[in-house]
């Protein structure tokens, strides 16, 4: 993952307070509770989800981009994807449930700033699929504090996939 430059440690109850943080906001995202999961969002939210290339381990690691979006393009996607009527991927509903562990979190330049590395699997069960499959891999997120509120400013995914199960992403990772 990128590292930001000058990250420092930081106190056992930052860490434990970011680390509630976006277990409470994996839990938002497997109930579909999309509106209260923007509100922790900040307005100029980057969020990107990337892929792997395959290739011969000499030529090294390559992602590719499979989700680029902002804040408005987040809402959008929720509204679709949230409203059975207007999407046929996610209806059924996909089941969904996120574990996120081996948390690293290390403060940034800006005050009440955190950069949080951690682990994310996540388990999805298609209603038309008998089996269930994973999407897995690392994920890096900004927080900044609104008030006293923390916020998900940047978030990047890299998956530890170069195929992704139906061609298409549905779900917030």
């Amino acid at each position: 993952m990128d590292d930001e430059g000058g990250l420092a440690p930081v106190s056992d109850a930052a860490f434990l307070e970011v680390q509630r943080f976006l277990n409470r906001e994996a839990a938002l995202l497997d109930r579909r509770d999309y509106m209260a999961w923007l509100d922790l969002l900040t307005e100029d939210i980057s969020y990107v989800v990337t892929a792997r290339v395959s290739r011969p381990a000499e030529s090294g690691p390559l992602d590719y981009a499979i989700v680029d979006e902002d804040a408005d393009t987040l809402r959008l996607r929720l509204l679709q994807i949230g409203d059975p009527r207007l999407t046929r991927a996610e209806n059924p509903a996909t089941l969904t449930r996120r574990f996120v562990s081996n948390f690293e979190v290390e403060a940034t330049a800006y005050p009440d700033g955190y950069v949080a590395h951690s682990n994310l699997l996540v388990y999805r069960q298609r209603g038309t699929a008998p089996d269930g499959d994973f999407y897995a891999g690392q994920r890096r997120d900004v927080l900044r504090r609104d008030g006293a509120s923390l916020r998900i400013a940047d978030r990047l995914v890299r998956l530890d996939h170069n195929v992704l199960f139906d061609g298409s992403l549905s779900v917030i990772l």
